[in-house]
């Protein structure tokens, strides 16, 4: 029964992501239309799943003062405002990402079993995210030190250079005196 449940939960998420299912703001239940805007709940009814997922979209999709407004609005330390606030911070930018995963690993074991999948889904796709973002700071930062590095060396070989033609400037101006005593001499 359970698996039943969580595989058609699997499949109404994939239909629903896909957009197939998504009709406005209501989805069609099994017995009964679900209301899909606002903040979803934790009951575990056939709308769970559905207003989760709808949700999902809508953090993806909101304006910052929407995300800003849920954020402020579920700041509660309870399962629901936790996963509500690790769906919003999971779409903001790349510092928030953190915090979402905390919260996502903290409150994902104590949803209902039905939008547990989606849940771990999110969580995955997060850690994915952050792995990547990491992966791209760690170039950027060795390209950064190899540029920094190859400017050392470019403004040590400026500096050599400089005090090189400084030291010729002096022997130029050296043999220019020689010259000017040698014709002063050779002036009757």
């Amino acid at each position: 029964m359970k698996h039943n449940l969580i595989a058609g939960s699997l499949l109404t998420a994939t239909l629903l992501l896909s957009g197939c299912a998504m009709m406005g703001d209501r989805v069609s239940g099994a017995a009964e239309e679900c209301i899909t805007r606002g903040i979803p709940t934790m009951v575990d009814d056939e709308c769970l799943l559905p207003t989760w997922v709808a949700f999902g979209r809508s953090a993806q999709t909101g304006t910052q003062q929407w995300r800003d407004e849920v954020l402020q609005y579920m700041s509660s330390d309870t399962p629901r405002g936790g996963l509500a606030r690790a769906v919003v911070f999971s779409q903001e930018d790349a510092t928030h990402w953190p915090t979402g995963l905390a919260l996502f690993k903290r409150y994902t074991a104590q949803a209902p079993e039905s939008i547990q999948p989606l849940l771990q889904q999110w969580q995955r796709d997060l850690e994915r995210r952050i792995d990547l973002q990491s992966r791209l700071q760690s170039r950027l930062d060795a390209q950064h030190n190899r540029s920094t590095q190859g400017n050392s060396r470019q403004r040590q070989q400026i500096q050599s250079l400089e005090q090189e033609n400084v030291e010729l400037k002096k022997k130029l101006d050296a043999l220019t005196a020689i010259e000017e005593s040698m014709n002063a001499r050779q002036t009757p």
